[in-house]
């Protein structure tokens, strides 16, 4: 098992130790800093992932940026290990399911691409002090941030942040790491 493969099994069974009070608690205090973050208020469009399982929660950042006439943009078409972001313009609850039981926007969905003034929201299973993730492995996040011209930010339970992650040449960090504590730049 490689460092990586080692450290991503002990974060996944740290995530699955946390309590559903904490787990809550923490998803409110995140969406509380990051709604006040100016980039976040600035931001023309929001590129984010849907959350699942014990990730930190997008859905209600989702219906947030909706009511505030955000145009909201997902994860589609993880084919060849290339990822693209499509618009949300349906509710959560009819979208398809794609690539490793996520939703995403449909196939139909227009396709965008981040700009400077957009947001990105980056997932991962954790985060260290100097804002670099340790993602699923399957370097999605990495390649498309590596020409990214938008601001990057990261979302993370205060439980799950770490002092250091292994790193390897083409791992890239975040502008901004947010927890339900912290606002790390």
């Amino acid at each position: 098992m490689t460092e990586k493969a080692a450290f991503r099994a002990d974060i996944k069974a740290r995530t699955a130790a946390l309590s559903l009070v904490y787990l809550a608690d923490s998803d409110r205090g995140i969406l509380k800093s990051l709604l006040a973050l100016p980039e976040f208020q600035a931001a023309r469009r929001v590129f984010l992932y849907i959350s699942f399982g014990r990730e930190v929660d997008t859905r209600a950042l989702i219906d947030l940026c909706r009511k505030l006439k955000k145009p909201v943009a997902a994860p589609t078409n993880l084919n060849a290990g290339r990822m693209d972001f499509a618009l949300l313009e349906r509710p959560l609850s009819e979208l398809p399911t794609g690539v490793y039981g996520i939703p995403q926007p449909p196939d139909d969905a227009v396709r965008v691409t981040p700009e400077a003034d957009d947001l990105v929201v980056v997932p991962a299973l954790c985060y260290d002090r100097e804002r670099y993730r340790l993602g699923r492995g399957g370097g999605y996040y990495d390649r498309f941030l590596a020409d990214c011209p938008a601001f990057k930010l990261g979302l993370c339970r205060e439980e799950l942040v770490v002092d250091s992650v292994p790193r390897e040449s083409h791992d890239r960090r975040v502008d901004c790491l947010v927890t339900e504590k912290n606002v790390l730049r």
